[in-house]
């Protein structure tokens, strides 16, 4: 499940978070790839599993999203996940983490519920399609509650 960190952790930071996240990769930006890899190495997840948002200085032994964007339209199709009615409460979107003010930060279930609702919010305040419409989404992801990428 999709988790976003604080791109000023530190390495031990970071491991605690894909301990609670059960990561199997890291999406980072060459600025802070030196604490990702760290992480990674202490965690356990492998070199090739560390993938970038953009290319940048003594980065290309890395694979970058426009990299995986190109391979994955050459994939095949990809069966679309649904989940039935009952299972929005209960099967978790998001795993966010709170700041840690008293401590290393912890984990916060969002739920397909809590994005649903949160759409269905920004239907009535804002009165667009949400089937139609891409929404901008305000910085840091790290530490929102929710993000929307398409309303």
């Amino acid at each position: 499940m999709p988790s976003c960190a604080n791109p000023i952790y530190t390495a031990r930071e970071l491991v605690h978070q894909l301990k609670l996240a059960k990561a199997k990769y890291i999406v980072t930006h060459p600025n802070v790839l030196k604490t990702a890899l760290e992480a990674a190495a202490t965690f356990g997840i492998p070199k090739e599993k560390v993938f970038l948002v953009s290319s940048g200085p003594d980065t290309s032994q890395f694979t970058t999203v426009p990299d995986l964007i190109e391979i994955g339209k050459a994939a095949p199709e990809i069966v679309r996940f649904k989940l039935q009615p009952w299972e929005s409460k209960s099967k978790v979107a998001l795993l966010n983490f709170s700041s840690g003010t008293s401590g290393l930060p912890k984990g916060v279930l969002i739920t397909h519920n809590n994005v649903i609702a949160n759409v269905c919010q920004m239907y009535q305040v804002e009165g667009f399609d949400p089937a139609d419409t891409v929404c901008n989404g305000c910085l840091p992801f790290f530490h929102s509650t929710f993000t929307i990428y398409k309303c």
